[in-house]
């Protein structure tokens, strides 16, 4: 029991300073991403995919600008029913640009969330790694445009450069 005792004021001391000293970490998230070797072949591969998809816009309002043109010009000299048979025409072809420019913005964020998560997925799980390997009771997620963090001690490790270290980045 007096073995226990001494053992018992040994430790107490240690625990009670581990206790009152939680670390606390910070990083911005979206910083780090852009400066993955993975951001880049994200970028050229959206890029190349809007740059088609521009394209095919384009050829389309050509289209839809010359199916206005030629009404304008020809309107006077068309029937009635030839120049609803136009405007027909042209709604149409106005409905489906408009759907198509729809479809490729959200065809684009899908696509982009789809390149992405696997790179948001191991840069969190870098995250997590970092903050079970030094010992982190929480990594806060901070940017530069917007944070939810009021106030920000001296004491709050940025984990930037250990997350780096974790995922070989320079």
């Amino acid at each position: 029991m007096k073995h226990f005792i001494i053992l018992l004021f040994a430790v107490l001391p240690l625990a009670t300073l581990s206790a009152q000293a939680p670390k606390f970490g910070h990083i911005d998230i979206n910083q780090l991403f852009m400066v993955m070797p993975e951001y880049n072949t994200i970028q050229k591969t959206l890029d190349s995919e809007t740059a088609k998809l521009e394209s095919q816009f384009t050829d389309m309002r050509e289209e839809l600008q010359k199916l206005e043109s030629d009404y304008a010009q020809n309107a006077a000299s068309l029937s009635q029913q030839q120049r609803q048979a136009k405007e027909a025409e042209y709604m149409t072809m106005l409905e489906k640009v408009q759907a198509f420019f729809t479809e490729s913005q959200q065809k684009l964020q899908q696509r982009q969330q789809e390149l992405q998560q696997p790179v948001i997925e191991k840069l969190h799980k870098a995250v997590d790694d970092v903050g079970a390997e030094e010992g982190f009771l929480y990594i806060f997620q901070v940017t530069q445009e917007v944070s939810f963090t009021l106030y920000r001690s001296a004491q709050s490790i940025d984990v930037t450069p250990l997350v780096k270290k974790k995922l070989s980045i320079q």
